[in-house]
């Protein structure tokens, strides 16, 4: 039987000329869409779809049975009586025409016939909202014929095509077609494959000239699935749009089609939540790959309950298949067998063997493995051995970094930059663009089957070198930059970007006899491992370099000594920000011998500088000046700027710390011109810091908070986490001085979670004394009382005597009403400290402590209090200690 075409026009009185034209009006009458209508009757869109443009006969049982009942009509009403007779008129007239001749090409008059098909999705499309809106979007452009949806293997180009199919069905005139093109190998039968799924009759003529002619007139949108194995037929498409002007392809491929009419949108896995910071219960489960997950563990474990037990562990499977729904699919199909924790070791151990059976399941989607290979299989020898080598990379690389490391044929960077595009094209590959500039990066899951297949390549260990080298390079330039100049903030994320695979270089040179060349990458990155906070990781590979085997230093060249001096330095640095006091000097000490022997004054001015930052920390400010007063002269002698606005930045902050204002704004102005000469933000941003301070100590409030806002926002850009999390602590500070104590807690809070992050426990210590004064002005003795016992007992395990003062001294402000005498001798210990390094409290805290001193005075009597002041004069450090924090627990 032919089917014939038959163009409708959908009035809008109840008295339309055909069925399906009336059957559309009364469905839209009762705000039903072709697909709600198909669920109701048991049909689906499609067939609703040819029933309303004529292309199939009604049913007139059917139409009583179940039409009447969806479309809400009383079958006596005259419009249903209308459907009715329309219905019969067209069923009579579709028996009686005659069939086609078997061979016979069709009239010249006639249309030829097409149906619309389009098979339901398997089953609810989860996320991709703003994909099928972009999808939507771009193909009702009139310039947007072709639009390829490209993405690697699983990632659901097919069932987004689907459901965008379902979407915009009714937006056009002659219907949606979906084929599926996966059983075809042969580009050439792909027109065939065409004309089968339009119904159209190709007669005498071959199957491209009867579409031609069968799609010429038609508004129609043809959904191409799979088209990646037959890609050679793209010329056929270009031919159709050519003669068809109305009608739109939308395509999905692991390859783009490179037809100049063609525009494509890269798909992506689906979001996945982030493992660090864990979303409530009822946010995660809205997380695109969480969502599907949990829908498809359901299926065979129906009561399944996302729990704070096992959140962590489905977040992980998620992360671990980088939400790409073909592998949650695939993963989930093993709930039957396992609880959440085993399958997490399963995908964990067995990500790419992961297999799932179903007779309705292509071969190449039942496992990764069958996925990854047939697209691997259709590179060319050379892009199989760059995508085999690219997979060493931990955390995506640039071109140079390709060229350089993946390179081994020598092929040029002509030809490898070809090769790479085939990768994206593939979809093997992505390309990301950042701040830090174009990057490339692989799915987990490609990664792992590339790396499989580089094993039987024997080429790890030379790669590896080349990576080492590569990195080394990239990290000694880095340096220079980083330490001061405008593309400070540049560098910084470069870095940042790239810290995997350093990460990566580092480990592999430890087990691999390889010390010397680890030690070079490691001693260039420490700046940046302080910049961006990573005192304790940063530490930890230096020591690993430095104590591993130091007999290959020991008869090294004045280079090499230089070298092993800088890494040296930069140990004692991430000691020091950490409070590891002894151990920083260890390594100064060895870092000044080893530049004295390099014959390297700037180097060894650089060590004093630092090593006079490391006494003033341990409350010897006499020594620390001393050290400073040596090394400002060498930086003089040789004309180096940045050495010397460094330790005149050191000093300001010395007289800061002796709130000798006048002094330490002298070296500020003097530094921040060089800084600014220098053109370096992070200086300036340090800068900022101290001016604000004693602004905040002089009552300047507005003043100290533009200093310390302009601090975070220059620290923000550079990455420079401690100068974003101490601007923090200031400004949480200056919300403490005007009452608003939910302000200071919250950015006491964010600095606090900052510095614990760094190691720096310092910084630690000093802000939950800062937290707890906090406390103590809001009137919460209690919390007041908790936060100073805890820096209390951080700063005297790591010898922070200023910690410890500021602490005594707030819990005997806690004590101060009920335990006077207590609070008097505590007092006295903290007087003894400050004098002892002629260091005092801030000013404007000490306002607060001033405050509250009079309060115990005034309840003790002069006489009382002269007599537990005498008593605390005569109490060490320790058992001052000992006594606050056995004596004040928390009392009201």
């Amino acid at each position: 039987m032919r089917l014939m075409a038959r163009h409708t026009t959908i009035g809008t009185d109840t008295n339309a000329s055909s069925f399906g034209a009336q059957l559309r009006l009364l469905r839209r009458q009762a705000r039903l869409t072709q697909a709600d209508l198909g669920i109701a009757v048991g049909y689906s869109d499609a067939q609703i779809c040819r029933l309303e443009l004529g292309r199939r006969p009604p049913d007139l049982t059917t139409l009583v049975a179940l039409f009447f009942p969806a479309l809400g009509l009383d079958p006596r009403a005259e419009a249903a009586e209308r459907l009715l007779a329309l219905a019969a008129a067209a069923r009579a007239e579709d028996l009686a025409a005659p069939p086609d001749p078997p061979s016979a090409a069709p009239r010249p008059a006639e249309e030829p016939a097409i149906v619309s098909s389009l098979p339901q999705p398997s089953g609810p499309l989860v996320g991709r909202a703003s994909e099928r809106a972009l999808i939507a979007a771009r193909l009702a452009a009139p310039d947007v014929r072709l639009l390829t949806l490209v993405g690697p293997p699983g990632v659901g180009k097919t069932h987004l095509a689907l459901q965008v199919a379902h979407d915009l069905h009714e937006r056009y005139t002659d219907g949606v077609c979906f084929v599926d093109l996966s059983p075809i190998a042969e580009p050439a039968l792909v027109a065939s494959a065409l004309a089968l799924a339009l119904d159209v009759s190709e007669g005498q003529r071959d199957a491209a000239t009867a579409l031609r002619e069968a799609l010429r007139d038609r508004q129609m949108l043809l959904v191409l699935d799979n088209f990646e194995q037959v890609a050679e037929a793209a010329p056929l498409l270009r031919e159709l749009l050519a003669t068809a002007p109305r009608l739109s392809l939308l395509v999905t491929s692991r390859v783009a089609l490179r037809l100049s009419v063609e525009q494509t949108l890269l798909l992506g896995p689906l979001a996945v939540p982030s493992l660090a910071q864990l979303p409530p219960l009822a946010e995660l489960e809205q997380v695109d790959s969480m969502t599907l997950l949990l829908a498809r563990l359901r299926a065979n474990t129906p009561y399944l309950a996302l729990t704070a037990s096992n959140a962590l562990t489905l977040a992980a499977i998620c992360v671990r298949v980088d939400g790409l729904p073909l592998a949650i699919e695939l993963v989930a199909a093993r709930g039957k067998l396992f609880s959440p924790q085993e399958l997490l070791s399963e995908v964990a151990q067995h990500f790419l063997q992961v297999r799932r059976r179903g007779r309705d399941i292509p071969a190449r989607q039942q496992s990764l493995i069958a996925a990854l290979a047939w697209s691997y299989g259709r590179l060319d020898p050379e892009t199989q051995a760059l995508f085999d080598r690219l997979s060493l990379f931990a955390g995506g690389w640039t071109l140079d970094a390709a060229v350089e490391v993946a390179d081994l044929a020598g092929l040029g960077r002509a030809s490898l930059i070809e090769q790479l595009e085939d990768l994206l094209d593939n979809s093997l590959v992505q390309r990301h663009s950042e701040q830090a500039g174009t990057r490339f990066t692989m799915l987990s899951m490609l990664r792992e089957y590339g790396q499989a297949q580089l094993e039987q390549r024997g080429e790890r260990e030379a790669l590896m070198r080349r990576m080492l080298a590569h990195y080394g390079t990239l990290a000694a330039r880095a340096e220079r930059y980083i330490q001061y100049g405008s593309e400070q903030a540049a560098w910084v994320r470069r870095v940042e970007a790239d810290h995997d695979n350093m990460r990566f270089a580092l480990r592999w040179a430890l087990g691999a006899n390889e010390q010397l060349l680890g030690l070079r990458l490691a001693g260039s990155l420490w700046r940046f491992w302080y910049t961006r906070g990573y005192l304790r990781e940063g530490l930890a590979w230096l020591e690993s370099f430095l104590h591993l085997a130091p007999e290959q230093f020991a008869e090294a060249n004045p280079l090499t000594q230089s070298e092993l001096a800088h890494a040296l330095d930069g140990a004692g640095v991430l000691a020091w920000r950490q409070s590891s006091y002894a151990q920083s000097e260890g390594w100064y000490v060895a870092a000044l011998e080893r530049y004295r022997a390099a014959g390297q004054p700037l180097g060894e001015a650089k060590v004093l500088c630092h090593m006079g930052m490391l006494y003033g920390d341990r409350d010897d400010l006499t020594r620390a000046a001393g050290f400073y007063e040596r090394s400002l002269p060498i930086y003089q002698a040789h004309g180096e700027a940045y050495g010397a606005a460094s330790v005149l930045h050191n000093l300001g902050n010395l007289y800061n710390q002796q709130n000798n204002s006048e002094r330490a704004l002298s070296c500020y102005a003097e530094c921040l011109t060089l800084y600014e000469q220098l053109d370096n933000p992070s200086g300036i941003a340090l800068i900022e810091l101290g001016r604000g301070a004693i602004a905040r100590d002089q009552g300047e409030s507005a003043q100290a908070e533009a200093s310390f806002r302009r601090s975070m926002a220059l620290a923000e850009q550079m990455g420079d986490e401690w100068a974003v999390a101490t601007a923090q602590l200031n400004l949480g500070n200056l919300a403490n001085d005007r009452g608003d104590s939910v302000a200071a807690r919250e950015l006491l809070g964010a600095a606090l979670a900052k510095f614990t992050a760094m190691g720096d426990q310092q910084s630690v210590s000093a802000t939950q004394n800062q937290l707890g004064l906090v406390e103590l002005l809001a009137g919460e003795i209690v919390a007041a009382v908790a936060q100073f016992r805890q820096a209390l007992m951080l700063a005297n395990a790591i010898g922070f005597r200023f910690g410890v003062a500021d602490s005594l001294e707030g819990l005997a402000a806690c004590a101060s009403a009920g335990q006077p005498r207590l609070s008097a001798q505590l007092l006295a210990v903290v007087a003894a400290i400050r004098a002892e390094g002629d260091v005092d409290s801030a000013l404007a805290d000490a306002r607060y402590y001033r405050r509250i001193q009079q309060i115990a005075e005034a309840a003790l009597g002069p006489t009382q209090w002269a007599a537990a002041w005498a008593a605390g004069e005569r109490l060490s450090v320790g058992e001052a200690v000992a006594l606050a924090l056995a004596q004040i627990t928390g009392m009201r």
